[in-house]
């Protein structure tokens, strides 16, 4: 380029290489931009673009033409780079350095091998420098001739603690008003994709017959007459058989008989809530025609002969019981996504961890088995003949702990996309085995330390954990082996236990381990696995100088679902958590209170200005995001 331009003079100015690739570390210096590199660019590689000239001769008219205050008076050669972070997409490069490139958007400044800190610099630099002050005139105050080097120590110790909150405090700052900006794009590119398409979905008509001649013959016309093939109650009024949908019957009550029996019958009226149980079509059509319509409420039959009138009720419970169940069926499998079929290796070796134990379990019963690693996934057979099939492509994270201080090796799958165990839908499945069983680790404390069978025992516990905690290591290692070789991207993340601490995330306190994506307690059911990239905020709740815990709140992206808690969390773990975030680069605020999330959530599911630091009239300022 420089040689089409007539600048051969430049050739010589510029680098041996013009940047490196972006990865887990900043610079890789096994791929960098160089005449020697081989390696093909790919859609989802990132680099730092470098072009700097070294060494050019800063010429003596434009030395002349510098202010006299100016350090280019002194300057007799000067270099030059320029770079930014470029991304390699499908279709182009996408640059990721957000920010104007006229002249006028760039500032220059230049100072003389002598010069002072940048003012700037300073500036950042206020908090740890109070800081320092402050614990240097503690430490030179007089008391008594005598200093305890104790006190020393905790005044050094508090400087730091402060010189740490201020900086963290000032990587919140920056990190928040980022990720506003980020959150504002995020929002907006959604809002193009949906185009506002989105309809609420109207309730379907309920047809139980077609005409009245697919009515059932065998109707009397007083007798109280259950369809079940239809899901049909077919109730007398004035002597006439009319038929009324399973789904429009709200309960049905049998008074305690006296001289006669009595029957009655409540419907889903417009007007009053029709509670939790109604079916949604059945909503939505109450809701639809509760403005102009008439809404029979109950129905009340009487009968001498008590046989019929329970023989009805009971065969209506059971029929609203049937279209209850086939419901919430209906829910479950409504946004599963359909998964491919597994592909079974051949001529090939299978890894394979037997005698495992999987959560959720199959209907209730210890579910036992192997898991085996195929082509496209992962297979669990038990002993019952059970299979549960999990492809690379829907596994989200996969997590492997060792057992260190519990009583099991586990391997932990959190999906994309649920899949059916059983009747229920489940996001997370595991396989794991018990070192020692449960009961034996409670009884265990009865023994004596001095008992040899007892360190016989513990010798056994330690080597067996060690074997398990190697197989599974190496199976997971196969496993990622296996996706890798198919075309799959599939890591095992192991839990940080340094970073741990305890809290109530359901209704008991647990250890709850961050891993490099998500934050996770996997040892307790239910499982509790938050995956990081969705949260867009956390706040700590409670956090005074009375109380000695805190809970903490993880607001979701997706503002329709309410927050993650983990309560009951010790003041000392604080400074640590909140470290952590910032280092996660995820914001983070606190207040002395529990806060009503729900309706915070739906306010701000209902503010499109919530990232913005304006108001609609764009000149009163307001706090942008989660800054209120």
């Amino acid at each position: 380029y420089l040689t089409d331009e007539g600048k051969d003079n430049l050739v010589s100015s510029l680098p041996k290489s013009l940047g490196f690739s972006v990865g887990l570390d900043f610079r890789d210096g096994n791929l960098l931009l160089n005449a020697k590199s081989t390696v093909p660019f790919k859609a989802g590689m990132v680099f730092n673009l470098a072009v700097s000239l070294s060494g050019l001769t800063l010429s003596g008219s434009a030395r002349a033409s510098a202010n006299d205050e100016s350090a280019v008076k002194n300057l007799s050669q000067y270099g030059l780079v320029i770079a930014d972070m470029v991304a390699v997409t499908d279709k182009n490069a996408d640059i990721m350095t957000k920010f104007g490139r006229d002249r006028g958007d760039i500032s220059y400044s230049m100072l003389d091998e002598s010069g002072d800190d940048d003012e700037e610099s300073d500036e950042d630099d206020a908090d740890r420098k109070l800081a320092k002050k402050i614990a240097k005139q503690e430490a030179d105050e007089p008391s008594g001739g005598r200093k305890s080097s104790r006190l020393a120590a905790n005044a050094a110790s508090g400087a730091a603690d402060v010189e740490g909150v201020a900086e963290r405090e000032r990587k919140q700052i920056e990190l928040m008003a980022r990720k506003n900006e980020e959150r504002l794009r995020e929002l907006a590119r959604s809002s193009r994709k949906k185009g506002g398409d989105e309809k609420s979905k109207k309730g379907e008509e309920i047809e139980a017959y077609k005409s009245t001649k697919t009515l059932p013959d065998n109707v009397l016309p007083n007798q109280v007459k259950v369809d079940m093939a239809n899901q049909c109650v077919i109730l007398p009024i004035c002597g006439n058989p009319v038929p009324f949908h399973i789904s429009t019957i709200k309960n049905v009550v049998l008074p305690d008989p006296d001289n006669a029996a009595y029957l009655r019958i409540n419907f889903y009226t417009g007007g009053m809530a029709v509670g939790k149980d109604c079916p949604e079509n059945t909503a939505k059509l109450v809701q639809k025609y509760a403005p102009y319509a008439t809404f029979i409420r109950e129905m009340t039959f009487r009968s001498l002969d008590s046989h019929s009138l329970t023989t009805a009720f009971r065969q209506i419970s059971e029929l609203r019981k049937r279209a209850r169940m086939k419901e919430i069926e209906e829910k479950e499998e409504a946004n599963l996504v359909k998964q491919d079929k597994l592909v079974r290796t051949k001529n090939e070796r299978v890894p394979r961890l037997s005698d495992l134990t999987m959560r959720p379990v199959f209907a209730g019963r210890k579910t036992q088995g192997n898991l085996e690693s195929h082509t496209n996934g992962l297979r669990f057979i038990s002993t019952r003949g059970e299979i549960v099939d999990i492809m690379y492509a829907n596994v989200k994270h996969a997590i492997f702990q060792p057992c260190e201080n519990e009583i099991m090796v586990l391997i932990h799958f959190h999906l994309k996309n649920p899949i059916m165990v059983g009747k229920k839908k489940q996001q997370d499945i595991q396989f794991f085995t018990e070192v020692i069983d449960a009961s034996q680790a409670v009884d265990a404390g009865k023994r004596s330390m001095y008992d040899p069978d007892e360190m016989d025992d513990e010798q056994r516990e330690r080597q067996l954990k060690k074997r398990l905690n190697e197989a599974f290591k190496d199976f997971a290692r196969k496993v990622e082996g296996v996706a890798r070789k198919n075309g799959y991207s599939l890591e095992f993340d192991i839990p940080y236990r340094d970073l741990s601490f305890i809290g109530n995330p359901h209704k008991e306190m647990v250890s709850i381990q961050p891993t490099l994506n998500c934050l996770c307690n996997l040892t307790e059911t239910p499982f509790f696995v938050v995956d990081l990239s969705d949260i867009d905020h956390v706040h700590f709740e409670r956090v005074t100088f009375m109380s000695k815990a805190f809970d903490m709140v993880l607001v979701n992206k997706d503002f329709t679902k309410q927050p993650f808690r983990i309560d009951m969390i010790a003041n000392e773990e604080k400074d640590s958590i909140q470290e952590w975030l910032t280092d996660m680069e995820i914001s983070y605020t606190e207040g002395p209170m529990n806060l009503n999330w729900k309706q915070i959530m739906s306010h701000v599911l209902g503010d499109d200005r919530f990232y913005m630091d304006t108001e609609e009239d764009e000149v009163t300022a307001k706090e942008a995001g989660w800054e209120f």
